[in-house]
């Protein structure tokens, strides 16, 4: 379809760009795009592909303001949102979790976000103390999921506390692996030891 519509635009452009031209100066005259200023567009173009285009610009985005972050509970469903960052939570399960706004473009595989992780665990036992740092990155493919809801990636990290290892604190970056302009979004937990 793209190489078509492209085709169809080339062929107008050569017809009226003058030497031999077999369109008549009124035919021309209707054909010559006004073009948007912001996207290079006409004005026929953009009411067709600007919205698309401009979440295509925006790439993987978050759902709402709390949609990346800590959650009381596991699964699919947050229970309660404790924000992006919580630190030391009391006794239970939680989750890290993601529900992202996806463009409803682009072929399997085309939207990707990385998860990166670090925690240090901090463990007090009789003879002393011994910290340990570990890190984790992982990619996640994320596709467009309706008008209802976002693609979820729930859980993508589980939370309990306290934690019999060791006192616990993590970060953690999710970035949209957008090609022009990926964005970040960071937050923290901590359990005490058990």
């Amino acid at each position: 379809m793209r190489t078509f519509m492209g085709v169809v635009v080339s062929g107008a452009l050569l017809a009226c760009s003058g030497e031999g031209n077999t369109v008549s100066t009124q035919q021309c005259a209707n054909q010559t795009p006004a073009a948007s200023p912001s996207a290079g567009l006409t004005s026929f173009e953009e009411s067709l592909v600007g919205p698309l285009l401009s979440d295509v610009r925006a790439g993987v985005q978050p759902w709402n303001e709390q949609s990346i972050g800590i959650c009381k509970g596991q699964g699919r469903e947050c229970q309660e949102y404790l924000g992006s960052s919580a630190d030391e939570l009391p006794p239970g399960e939680y989750m890290m979790r993601a529900e992202l706004k996806v463009p409803q473009v682009g072929s399997k595989g085309a939207w990707r976000v990385k998860l990166e992780t670090e925690c240090t665990t901090t463990r007090r036992t009789e003879r002393g103390e011994s910290v340990t740092t570990s890190t984790s990155s992982k990619e996640y493919e994320v596709q467009y999921a309706g008008t209802e809801r976002g693609s979820r990636l729930s859980p993508l990290v589980t939370i309990r506390s306290p934690d019999p290892s060791g006192a616990r604190h993590c970060t953690y970056t999710l970035t949209s692996l957008h090609p022009d302009t990926p964005l970040a979004w960071t937050g923290s937990w901590s359990v005490p030891q058990s």
